[in-house]
């Protein structure tokens, strides 16, 4: 048979995704910035688009405005999707609570001041030795100066570096010894601590090692103290020999802060040659000391969570599901204008530009909703089957997968994946991410109903925190409490989840709760 091109006539059918489809898609699992940012590149483009007059373009107004409504009950103003909550709760007796209801959204961050270690790691850290951030402003007694006020700082957007280089520029060092400093400003952390090994540094100047470990002798001597250091111990001895509090025994004590974080007092009051009464002073003053002196320069901005929907209880007892208008841009057609210039478009390129700019205004328009109808019927949805929770706490937190949900409201898991990604829900028990509620079930020792994942671990936090130092309660002991109270776990999987809670073990936490000065 000799082959030859011929031309034939086939019919098929396929699936394909449009370039608007596969948008609407990415629209879904924006978080409520990225749609603010899409929206605004897309009136950009298309004149035929504008915000509403009470939309807040602007995220950082729409950060202020939520920080209100978080404190608050939150007042809404008009509702960006036509479908309401009501819809889809199937109470349409329910009743908007009063805008002076409170969220319960404050935590406690006491914090110890005590001499106290709350875990114990494989090796020391700030953390473990009691050191937090709020003795940033103190290391040494270097802050105390007007100049360094944080609040100086803040307004003039003061660096790490620009601080240092500042510095630089007044030390009457050798111009060499400055060219390799500058350099070593540069390889520095956020927490101030040089990251480059002495070696790698000298090999690349083309210098011995002790003249690197020289010059950085020198730029440890710049302010905020403590910086230019290779790790936390090395941090603390500088700022303790700028305090002149550097004697053999705090030496030997910060040369063992592994000992110090796992309690081991005999051993450290052998080691210093000290009473019990000084190993505590010690220990305090580590404790004032700063473990991360860069952060005091930080420029970075915590972005605060915007909540995407607001949960309330009304007095009857039911639970109302709300969008969150604020960050839901209210875009507009604007058909007048639409009507206005058309009447101008003479050629066939400004009437087929003009038509490509209103179907994708219309597009956007009905994404836009859309994507609020999902995001509220899955949260309905939500709350529904976890309506314990809201009422009872995290230990009614039942497991739930995303099939659950979107054989619920008919749709592919896949869509309420993202739905949920990068999404935030406020509730009575304070600002939660979708994803949190979906939790690996844990079955049950009679067969009846599992338990969630996160349930289980609270019980297994309130009973580590609960024991008593003198009845410390080993994984084994935990298994079989857990299974009297009908959790049916293995002790392997108590173990994971106590190392995720960052809870030593038995061991660890006897000679924690044990120890004594």
């Amino acid at each position: 048979m000799a082959l030859s091109p011929r031309i034939e006539l086939k019919l098929s059918q396929s699936l394909v995704m449009t370039p608007q489809l596969q948008q609407a898609i990415k629209l879904l699992q924006y978080s409520n910035i990225d749609l603010v940012d899409f929206v605004n590149q897309e009136i950009e483009k298309n004149p035929l688009l504008e915000l509403s007059d009470n939309n807040q373009s602007d995220a950082r107004t729409a950060e202020q405005n939520k920080e209100n409504a978080q404190n608050t009950a939150g007042e809404t103003s008009e509702v960006k999707p036509t479908a309401t909550s009501d819809d889809y709760l199937n109470n349409p007796g329910a009743e908007n609570l009063n805008s002076e209801a409170a969220l319960d959204t404050n935590f406690d961050n006491d914090f110890n001041n005590d001499c106290v270690i709350d875990a114990v790691p494989t090796s020391a850290s700030s953390n473990d030795l009691g050191l937090s951030s709020k003795s940033m402003m103190g290391g040494g007694g270097s802050f105390d100066h007007s100049d360094f006020a944080m609040d100086l700082r803040l307004t003039d957007n003061i660096s790490l570096s620009d601080h240092l280089l500042e510095q630089l520029n007044l030390l009457s060092e050798q111009a060499n010894d400055k060219i390799i400093i500058r350099f070593l400003i540069g390889m520095l952390d956020e927490s101030g601590y040089l990251s480059e090994s002495c070696e790698l540094i000298a090999e690349r100047f083309g210098c011995d090692v002790d003249e690197i470990e020289r010059i950085i002798g020198i730029a440890q001597t710049l302010e905020p103290v403590g910086v230019f250091a290779r790790d936390l111990k090395e941090c603390l001895k500088i700022q303790q020999i700028n305090n002149d509090r550097l004697d053999p025994a705090m030496e030997i004590l910060l040369d063992n802060l592994d000992r110090l974080a796992n309690r081991d007092y005999p051993a450290l009051l052998r080691l210093c040659k000290i009473d019990t009464e000084d190993l505590k002073d010690m220990i305090e003053e580590i404790q004032s000391l700063n473990p991360k002196p860069g952060l005091a320069f930080s420029t970075n901005i915590t972005q605060a969570v915007i909540p995407d929907v607001f949960i309330r209880k009304t007095p009857k007892g039911n639970w109302i599901v709300e969008l969150n208008n604020e960050t839901l841009p209210k875009v507009l057609f604007n058909n007048n204008y639409l009507t206005e210039i058309k009447s101008h478009a003479k050629d066939k390129k400004d009437k087929d530009y003009l038509a490509e700019c209103a179907a994708s205004a219309s597009w956007l328009v009905k994404a836009l909703d859309q994507r609020a109808r999902t995001i509220l019927a899955v949260s309905t949805e939500l709350v529904k089957h976890q309506e314990n929770f809201f009422n009872e706490g995290i230990k009614h937190l039942k497991p739930l997968n995303l099939k659950t949900i979107a054989d619920a409201i008919e749709m592919h898991e896949s869509t309420v994946s993202r739905v949920t990604s990068n999404k935030f829900i406020a509730t009575n028990r304070g600002i939660f991410e979708m994803k949190y509620f979906f939790t690996t079930a844990i079955a049950s020792v009679e067969g009846g109903e599992s338990h969630s994942s996160e349930s289980v671990k609270y019980t297994i936090q309130a009973l580590i925190d609960d024991e008593e130092p003198k009845k410390i309660l080993s994984d084994d002991k935990l298994v079989n409490i857990l299974k009297s109270e009908g959790i049916d776990i293995a002790r392997r999987t108590v173990a994971k989840y106590r190392e995720a809670l960052n809870i030593p073990s038995s061991i660890q936490r006897r000679r924690i709760k044990n120890a004594a000065f």
